[in-house]
């Protein structure tokens, strides 16, 4: 990989935003009636590849139930439920109620209170868990407190896990080695100085994703995380690597049925010949 030279001392890789990249069409296109969108993770299938999740507030239950509606799967910030109302009898109607008959919900945890929170999630009957903060890594060390091992709490749960934000082939590759189901890709804390584009860490993981499968047979999936908004995002983060994505809520329940993220997302896999989401990471990409 070409590195660029910063100065006599440093050398540096040219990275990539999803604004950088498009996709390119294939030698034959399809009907976008014949594209299944449908995403599976460990037991569960969904008819979009798509995690909603609240992002300046906190999803209701007529929230849920629309983001149920559009085949994405829903993600409920349970440490702030749980803030509010510290009862597990409350939180696991709360959550029953949301989740209707057939519906399916992640509870998100930050690393901080996972362990501290994890038992009163699964015991409102959560069916995934994400243990979800800005950087997660599989190894924080520290002096001065107490850390949490991910490698032996995820492999203690019952339930599958998401976890992340990482942004870097080891990163990915050492938090798929928890034993968790998916890993959230997407770092952006410019506050730090770390900010890495979308499209170059999504490749990146999907590095790492074929490595963790070669050494244990099993597949993690891979869920793009920050700045996707529209479907012509989603599209582009399928076509590098991802295997779904993770967007505000909003932007599943709001917009237009023309302009859905489904609908997108269809007719760009249509016109590049794909009918199903996986093979659609086989798609050619070019940068601008």
């Amino acid at each position: 990989m070409t590195e660029i030279q910063i100065g006599w001392g440093k050398k540096a890789r040219r990275a990539y935003s999803l604004d950088d990249v498009s996709i390119v069409s294939n030698r034959r296109t399809r009907d976008p009636k014949d594209v299944d969108l449908s995403w599976k993770i460990d037991a569960y299938k969904f008819g979009l590849p798509v995690v909603a999740a609240g992002v300046d507030r906190r999803l209701t239950a007529d929230d849920v139930s629309a983001v149920h509606r559009s085949g994405a799967l829903a993600m409920v910030d349970f440490e702030a439920m749980w803030t509010a109302t510290p009862d597990v009898g409350a939180v696991k109607e709360a959550i029953a109620k949301a989740k209707g008959e057939n519906g399916r919900i992640v509870a998100s945890l930050s690393p901080r209170r996972a362990a501290e929170l994890v038992d009163h999630a699964l015991a409102a009957e959560v069916d995934l868990l994400a243990i979800r903060g800005g950087i997660v890594s599989a190894e924080h060390v520290s002096t001065s407190s107490d850390t949490l091992n991910l490698k032996t709490f995820i492999r203690s749960l019952d339930v599958p896990v998401i976890v992340g934000g990482c942004a870097s082939y080891n990163a990915t590759l050492h938090l798929m080695r928890t034993g968790a189901a998916g890993v959230l890709v997407g770092v952006s804390r410019p506050e730090l100085g770390i900010d890495v584009p979308l499209a170059t860490a999504l490749a990146d993981a999907r590095a790492a994703r074929v490595r963790h499968l070669d050494e244990t047979s099993v597949y993690c999936h891979l869920i793009a995380a920050g700045g996707i908004s529209d479907g012509v995002d989603v599209a582009k983060a399928l076509a590098i690597g991802a295997d779904a994505v993770l967007v505000d809520a909003d932007a599943v329940t709001s917009s237009t049925s023309e302009h859905s993220i489904d609908q997108t997302l269809r007719r760009s896999m249509a016109a590049c010949g794909y009918t199903d989401a996986k093979a659609f990471q086989k798609a050619e990409v070019v940068v601008r």
